[in-house]
């Protein structure tokens, strides 16, 4: 079971069109899905939905948003209920008592991973010690994937222990102490008060979360006499390796791209993986993947690739995880490395285009154990070819009653030679699930306690947490009108955020009475100067939960749609800003001129309604003004 916040993330990460199609039909058309917009009369598909920006616009009735904003406004649902529906269409148990647990621990643990990535990464970039060149070369690592993966090296000089200490607060030093301790990082000196580091002349393997938080390390050794020859982090609260795929926050955005994800085993291979551009390759941590990940892959892309070591310990894992995936309808396929043992190798000896080659032809894991359970020869005896169809019956058997399942009895049974037609065929599988259900019903095992779930980090930015978006006045109406003019300034702004950064911005912020346009754009300045342009369409997306109103949604999925990371010119953004300065000083004159029109109407004295008058010729003249300046 999930709870609300992973369920969340798994959405999330799923690719959009994948959810709008459980609810409405889309069509491909080149890199996005076009449909007809459910949210006005389209006659001709008019909604275009993009994977990559995560993103559905109607380029006519203005309608966008994220998938959960169109489950929202396609079912007429709450946030919450809407995440719930679209987990059940997913296949996602939601268990709504377990919450996203908040610990100064967990937030102290990233800062200190965190730090101790830097400085493992320092000495490898600043001192190049032998050792670790050496290692690189061995194993024939190029620059790029060192810098990608941030591979660093631990000395043996007790660094961490030495930069802890150093914290000036003694409070903040100590603690930062004991949680480096709890994850592993350093242990109590045997030789009398102090600590030493846990990792020691190693190469280190940062090993990141989904979203790029550093959790534990993998590290080898590269000294003659070292053991072990892999010391890796432990579990803890800060790490659970189950929920962790090795290089997913470098892979998720090439799975997208290529609909494809290729599941290997352990880091080294997902490395060499990625220097040889199959950038979609993920690791697992040993040779487990859970029940979350299986299913945040599902929805991800197309095609399961399984290609982890060819050993037994492989294989075994691989069959594993292919009856998991089989389980939710997901027949995943089969990378064949022998005669190698594992990618790296495999790579090494025969290079890029044969591992292309062989991941084309790829057979389904099923399909390779089907023919490995087919007897060779083929027995002669029907009594002998039934006990081979039972077999593969037990393999076909996590499709349960599919139609799937149902083919690949039947053509099991052609392979085997047996002349029963497929209606006999069928029906017999269907009583070996019927007799397979009740075996397992009477066994009645014994039930586990539940773990304690793990907490889910969420995405760390170097950004102090935006301020939540200004309240409309007490008097103010519920829905405020967004003018054109409001509509205009802020998509233009967030489509190109660089333009806060001119000195004209905060004289436009003083015209605008718009509070939700207002809260955005100083929501926006405050944290432009402090993020990566990388980060930005995923804020701006992670924005569009909040409770805006329709139209300024409409307005955040245009810009999130229209974004290029190509900035404007500073003689641009100047013309551009004294353009909307101008515009919406014409818009609040002429509101202005209304409301005082609309209160000289109502006027009882002669006296009042003249005192208006000299008041609507003023804003005349300075409507006047702004149109000869201009």
């Amino acid at each position: 079971m999930a709870s609300i916040d992973e369920t969340i993330e798994i959405i999330r990460e799923t690719p959009i069109s994948s959810i709008i199609s459980y609810y409405h039909t889309l069509k491909k058309k080149g890199a996005n899905f076009e449909g007809l917009c459910p949210f006005h009369g389209d006659r001709k598909p008019s909604m275009v939905v993009s994977d990559q920006k995560r993103i559905y616009k109607c380029f006519a009735c203005g309608a966008g948003g994220d998938a959960f904003k169109f489950v929202i406004d396609f079912s007429n649902l709450e946030f919450i209920e809407a995440v719930k529906d679209i987990a059940d269409k997913m296949g996602i148990q939601v268990d709504e008592n377990r919450k996203k647990q908040t610990d100064p621990k967990f937030d102290m643990a990233i800062r200190v991973l965190k730090v101790a990535n830097k400085l493992y990464r320092k000495v490898a970039k600043d001192r190049n010690p032998k050792n670790f060149t050496d290692f690189l070369s061995s194993r024939k690592l190029n620059e790029d994937s060192v810098n990608e993966f941030e591979i660093g090296y631990s000395t043996g000089n007790n660094m961490l222990v030495s930069y802890l200490n150093s914290i000036p607060d003694e409070k903040e030093r100590q603690f930062a102490l004991t949680v480096a301790k709890d994850v592993g990082l350093i242990r109590d000196s045997k030789h009398g008060p102090g600590h030493y580091d846990f990792y020691r002349d190693r190469v280190m393997f940062p090993i990141a979360d989904h979203q790029g938080n550093v959790r534990g390390f993998s590290s080898r050794a590269v000294l003659p006499d070292q053991k072990p020859k892999y010391l890796n982090s432990g579990e803890s609260y800060i790490f659970d390796k189950g929920n962790i795929l090795y290089g997913y926050n470098l892979a998720k955005k090439h799975i997208r791209k290529e609909e494809l994800v290729l599941v290997a085993e352990g880091n080294m291979d997902v490395v060499a993986l990625h220097q040889y551009g199959f950038n979609y390759a993920v690791g697992t941590m040993g040779t487990a993947l859970s029940e979350h990940n299986a299913k945040m892959l599902s929805n991800m892309c197309k095609t399961i690739v399984l290609g982890m070591d060819s050993d037994p310990a492989g294989l075994k894992a691989m069959e594993r995880i292919n009856e998991m995936f089989m389980q939710m309808n997901v027949l995943p396929k089969f990378l064949d490395y022998s005669p190698a043992k594992d990618p790296d190798d495999f790579l090494k000896e025969f290079g890029r285009l044969e591992l292309l080659n062989r991941l084309e032809k790829a057979p389904t894991f099923l399909d390779y154990l089907i023919e490995k359970s087919l007897p060779n020869p083929i027995p002669e005896t029907v009594d002998r070819k039934l006990e081979s169809l039972n077999d593969i019956f037990e393999l076909i058997a996590p499709l349960k009653d599919s139609l799937l399942a149902k083919e690949k009895a039947v053509e099991a049974s052609k392979a085997l030679g047996l002349r029963s037609s497929h209606d006999d065929i069928i029906e017999a599988y269907k009583k070996f699930l019927e007799t397979k259900k009740q075996r397992l019903t009477t066994r009645r095992p014994a039930k586990r306690p539940e773990a304690e779930p793990i907490p889910v980090i969420t995405r760390s930015l170097p950004i102090e947490e935006p301020p939540p978006m200004m309240e409309p006045p007490p008097e103010m109406e519920a829905v405020q009108e967004l003018t054109k003019a409001d509509k205009v300034f802020l998509e233009k702004i967030l489509t190109h955020p660089e333009c806060v950064q001119n000195e004209q911005i905060l004289e436009i912020l003083d015209l605008i009475d718009h509070f939700e346009v207002k809260g955005l754009i100083q929501w926006l300045k405050k944290i432009y100067l402090e993020i990566d342009e990388s980060d930005y369409e995923f804020l701006l997306q992670r924005k569009l939960e909040d409770n805006f109103s329709r139209p300024v949604s409409d307005v955040i999925a245009s810009a999130i749609f229209n974004h290029n990371k190509l900035k404007l010119g500073p003689q641009i953004v100047e013309k551009l800003l004294k353009d909307f300065k101008t515009r919406a000083h014409v818009e609040r004159l002429r509101k202005k001129k209304r409301q005082l029109s609309a209160k000289q109407k109502q006027c009882s004295t002669e006296a009042e309604s003249f005192a208006l008058l000299n008041e609507i010729l003023e804003v005349e003249k300075q409507l006047r003004d702004i149109k000869y300046k201009s």
